[in-house]
């Protein structure tokens, strides 16, 4: 009988191509608890058993192309209570579940992670078929985990607001930026005083919920800002209304074949870090966020936030931002006149300061932490 406990993890977030958002998420709590000794970690991915090297090598690259080859000939994922039990193990065995779960408990104390419950309180901004599917047995997924972990006090409120869930049920893990600073510095480095010329950033793909649409209307509204900065967007093209028909609709084609509106499609982690750099700022318009990453990696780069003040974004941005109402143009005209102003005095560079200060004290071993003792009560740092 080993001493070791164990824990079957869903990796579900982990199949994606390019880690970003919720992938990098799963990956930096992987990352941890793989280095734990008293840990004897199970993973599963799509009702299949993985083997832990080929995780690890995901983790290392992280992508998730590898993890497809061979899994059809792995043991589905209902070997896994067997071979514990076999070991003597099953009665200790703990479960977290990093996406959809099956509704029906297993293990003796099981946790899912929540990102935001927009599928239930936002529906417009999803594909009817996602929401449809996420949301069939939801209060069911929520009913059966012994703990839920919100990735902000937003979303804890959602859970224990629709569900009902005990507060004492809920841990509140805030994420962390993943930014590449080294990558951030070499391009400052590279940039040393150059002229560059002002652009405000859009990090985002291109779907309803991120909208893109206000920033768009809010240029057409205003043409003489396109005359002090480009505005680049930068994320893959997700559902819904389309980049170009979008700024077809808001008569922009000679600003984008000016380039002065710029659509750059998904752009990597170290192409991001560089963008983010030499950002006069970036624009955040989302209508709904479980966390909001984004904000957090401009803040941590040195790069002015405009974020809209919606769900989750303040406990993020705090006093580090200029906010706006996602649902008017003209509340995102005032945030970009006071940074255009702060920059001019130079009051900006003190909000800087404090913003790195702030996306610092954002870090993943304490989202970790937060994992472990809501999965293992008392802890303690370990066995």
């Amino acid at each position: 009988m080993t001493d070791r406990t164990p824990l079957v993890v869903d990796i579900g977030p982990l199949r994606e191509t390019h880690y970003t958002g919720i992938p990098n998420v799963v990956a930096e709590i992987c990352d941890r608890l793989l280095l734990e000794e008293w840990l004897d970690p199970r993973f599963v991915l799509d009702g299949r058993w993985v083997a832990t090297e080929s995780v690890r090598r995901c983790l290392a690259a992280r992508s998730g192309l590898g993890l497809a080859e061979g899994l059809a000939d792995r043991p589905g994922a209902d070997a896994i209570p067997d071979d514990l039990r076999a070991a003597g193990t099953f009665d200790r065995a703990v479960a977290l579940f990093t996406d959809h779960r099956p509704p029906r408990r297993t293990y003796a104390r099981e946790g899912k992670i929540v990102y935001d419950l927009s599928m239930i309180l936002a529906p417009e901004c999803h594909p009817a078929g996602s929401v449809a599917m996420y949301t069939a047995d939801l209060a069911e997924q929520v009913a059966c985990s012994d703990v839920l972990f919100a990735i902000s006090e937003a979303t804890a409120r959602d859970l224990v607001w629709i569900y009902g869930v005990p507060p004492g049920r809920v841990r509140v893990a805030l994420l962390a930026s993943t930014v590449d600073l080294a990558r951030a510095g070499r391009v400052r480095d590279a940039i040393a005083g150059r002229p560059v010329e002002p652009f405000l950033l859009v990090l985002g793909s291109i779907e309803p919920r991120k909208n893109a649409g206000l920033v768009l209307e809010w240029v057409t509204r205003h043409p003489e800002v396109l005359d002090e900065v480009r505005i680049v967007f930068a994320g893959r093209q997700a559902w819904g209304e389309t980049f170009a028909s979008m700024t077809d609709a808001h008569g922009l084609g000679p600003a984008v074949a000016g380039g002065r509106v710029v659509f750059m499609g998904y752009v990597d982690e170290s192409l991001k870090a560089a963008l983010l750099v030499g950002a006069a700022g970036l624009i955040y318009p989302s209508l709904f966020e479980g966390f909001g990453l984004p904000l957090l990696d401009a803040m941590a780069t040195g790069t002015p936030v405009l974020s809209s003040v919606s769900t989750s974004m303040p406990e993020v941005v705090g006093d580090c931002g200029y906010y706006f109402d996602p649902y008017e143009p003209t509340s995102l005209h005032a945030a970009y006149l006071r940074l255009r102003a702060d920059r001019a005095s130079g009051a900006v560079d003190g909000l800087v300061a404090r913003a790195r200060r702030r996306a610092s004290a954002f870090t993943y071993d304490a989202t970790y932490r937060v994992v472990l003792d809501g999965l293992f009560p008392g802890c303690a740092g370990g066995r």
